[in-house]
């Protein structure tokens, strides 16, 4: 039994990539040449950046995924492991290239991703653990890995572990292969509209709970987030910032998710807490390398009490 002094324990399932960043004035309106003031190498990926998010907000976490076997894989692995994420049951597919990203940050904080991932990394996961690690707490699976994130999501449902879904856009029906697995279902906005075919958030939620017996949420950026709770819509208010870099704020949204789960957090105390996570890594530059510690979450959240 997980002790409260204990930190949480969060298994991570899902893609890890690198990211090139380049920042920009504006996102132009034709081809052209645009001159960065700023560029950045940073790991990458929704699973991979919530394992980052958990280890520096204090969690004990792992994360099952693959990457190529090239230079660009092995350097993902090394910084993940400069984290202190157990990157242990990270496969290397011999023959096979890592997911890489160019991505164009403006003035404004907003993202433009341009995404490769090779079509023959291999996406059959039965080369992994038959059980979930000992003593884990909660589960994270996004949906760029389906096959296996259905895999360790049984496992948790046959556990009677919470799990989390970073329910996003695909272009596959892995959402709504995934979705009644998960006790926690977080959509992005698009990913919830996609979904329902609607833009109106109640309806969008409604839709959804129609899928699964767990709950279901809604991130909204600026403007919170939002979930079903007896029947009824609740909502947590965003804290209000200057972006400066929304790339990773997703991920880090729904790794601060988890690991609230795993200390025991309502979804309303989750939402919050993660609302937060998301937020000040949007007053910073770089991606992944924004993530704030815990000791730096705990003070923000104070000064906006």
């Amino acid at each position: 039994m997980r002790k409260p002094t204990d930190p949480g324990r969060v298994l991570c399932v899902g893609v890890a990539v690198l990211d090139n960043m380049f920042a920009i004035n504006h996102f132009p309106a034709e081809p052209t040449k645009v001159f960065a003031q700023d560029f950045r190498q940073v790991g990458g990926g929704p699973a991979a950046n919530a394992a980052v998010t958990i280890a520096r907000l204090g969690g004990d976490v792992s994360l099952w995924a693959r990457v190529g076997d090239d230079g660009i894989g092995a350097g993902v692995i090394a910084e993940l492991s400069e984290y202190n994420v157990d990157t242990s049951t990270i496969r290397r597919v011999p023959g096979r290239r890592t997911g890489v990203s160019a991505v164009m940050v403006d003035g404004k904080g907003e993202r433009f991703i341009i995404a490769f991932a090779d079509r023959d990394l291999d996406t059959d996961p039965s080369w992994l653990p038959g059980e979930l690690p000992g003593n884990t707490d909660t589960v994270l699976c996004d949906v760029r890995w389906p096959a296996a994130s259905e895999k360790v999501l049984r496992m948790a449902l046959e556990s009677g572990i919470p799990s989390v879904l970073d329910a996003d856009l695909t272009n596959d029906d892995a959402v709504e292969r995934l979705i009644g697995l998960a006790s926690h279902a977080v959509f992005s906005a698009p990913a919830l509209r996609r979904l329902a075919g609607t833009d109106d958030i109640e309806g969008g939620l409604r839709a959804a709970q129609s899928r699964t017996k767990g709950t279901v949420s809604v991130t909204l950026g600026a403007d919170g987030f939002a979930w079903l709770e007896n029947g009824e819509v609740r909502r947590v208010r965003a804290f209000p910032i200057e972006a400066v870099d929304t790339l990773a704020a997703g991920d880090v949204f729904h790794g601060a998710f988890a690991l609230a789960l795993a200390e025991g957090h309502s979804t309303e105390g989750a939402g919050r807490f993660a609302g937060a996570a998301a937020a000040l890594k949007c007053t910073r530059w770089g991606g992944r390398a924004g993530i704030p510690t815990r000791e730096e979450l705990d003070g923000f959240m104070t000064e906006r009490a």
